[in-house]
């Protein structure tokens, strides 16, 4: 009745695959439910406890994950094309960086988009690999699905939990110039909030009905349009710090690896390459965040305080995993692996 399905994931691979994407769904719905319910009972979860499960969950897991998915890019490439590589990454480190200093609310506004973008092209990508995405038929089409995806992430929790995502916001910039977001507190008040809102909830149903509308049958539509509006609902309710502590090592990161999986191999051998290649790019990484907190005039002393500058911290090294290693390299990104 409505076609057949393009892709299915049934295979010794595919099967591995599937049940990544299995897990995250159950993961992220459970949680929904669950902080639902605590929302309708009034019951919160105290923000240090958040921000703990946070720097926990991004520090151990999604840390590690970025950097294997540039060794794993740069495996088998020659010589001169890993070193344009790694400088040009260097280079976009070091400018988002003083984006941030010279400029802590522009930087603030490049922390906000480059999450929006890695989650959703990321996110895009991975439907490729798995589920399929055969109705998302042209670029304009594919722009506003991984705007509307990556809008999720931070759109929607910063119109659902103003306070926090202010909060959060203003100690980020508070490490480069205390007063840095004293003149955009209204962008976190009304009327800008209702009008963020609609405008994205526009977008939102526009993508959904474009694309059941360019669907040949349910098969690619019908899971995707149930993660996006999953992780909307999610990022509704689940607290802004632990809902973006948890997306990031438990969907993002857990729905590569099912990409990775999809293309062969079982997945003890997938998690196997995936920890084997973390380990070097991951210290690193850490040598880098220690290098920023010891530069800051102060280094934070509350758990809150690192998830700022943790926060910081990933955005500077998002810009060139975004823009590097995957829109600049279109032969084979990090996307593409």
């Amino acid at each position: 009745m409505f076609g057949t399905v393009e892709r299915r994931l049934p295979t010794d691979g595919e099967g591995a695959a599937g049940r990544l994407l299995v897990a995250s769904w159950a993961l992220f719905a459970g949680l929904t439910v669950l902080f639902g319910a605590a929302t309708v009972f009034e019951t919160t979860v105290p923000i240090r406890y958040q921000a703990i499960a946070y720097l926990a969950l991004m520090i151990g897991v999604s840390l590690p994950h970025g950097g294997f998915e540039h060794v794993a890019n740069l495996r088998g490439r020659g010589e001169s094309f890993q070193v344009r590589y790694l400088l040009a990454y260097l280079l976009l480190i070091g400018a988002s960086l003083a984006v941030f200093v010279l400029a802590p609310a522009a930087g603030l506004a490049l922390a906000v988009a480059i999450t929006c973008l890695k989650g959703g092209f990321g996110g895009l990508h991975v439907l490729e690999s798995t589920t399929g995405s055969d109705h998302l038929t042209s670029r304009p089409q594919r722009v506003l699905g991984a705007l509307v995806r990556g809008g999720a992430v931070m759109i929607v929790p910063m119109v659902a939990h103003p306070g926090v995502f202010y909060m959060v916001s203003y100690y980020m910039t508070a490490l480069f110039e205390p007063q840095a977001l004293a003149d955009a507190v209204w962008l976190f008040e009304s009327p800008a909030r209702e009008v963020l809102a609609g405008v994205y909830l526009l977008a939102l149903l526009v993508h959904l009905v474009w694309g059941y509308r360019r669907a040949d049958g349910l098969g690619s539509w019908l899971p995707e349009a149930g993660e996006t509006s999953l992780l909307v609902a999610f990022f509704a309710v689940v607290p802004p710090i632990l809902a973006v502590g948890v997306y990031f090592p438990c969907w993002y990161a857990t729905r590569q690896t099912a990409r990775l999986s999809a293309g062969g191999g079982s997945l003890r051998t997938v998690l196997a390459r995936v920890a084997r290649g973390a380990v070097a790019p991951w210290l690193g990484a850490l040598a880098l965040l220690a290098g920023l907190a010891v530069a800051l005039p102060e280094a934070p002393t509350t758990p809150t305080g690192w998830v700022a500058l943790y926060s910081v911290f990933v955005a500077v090294i998002a810009v060139p995993h975004v823009l590097v290693g995957s829109w600049l390299d279109r032969r084979r990104g990090i996307w593409t692996t």
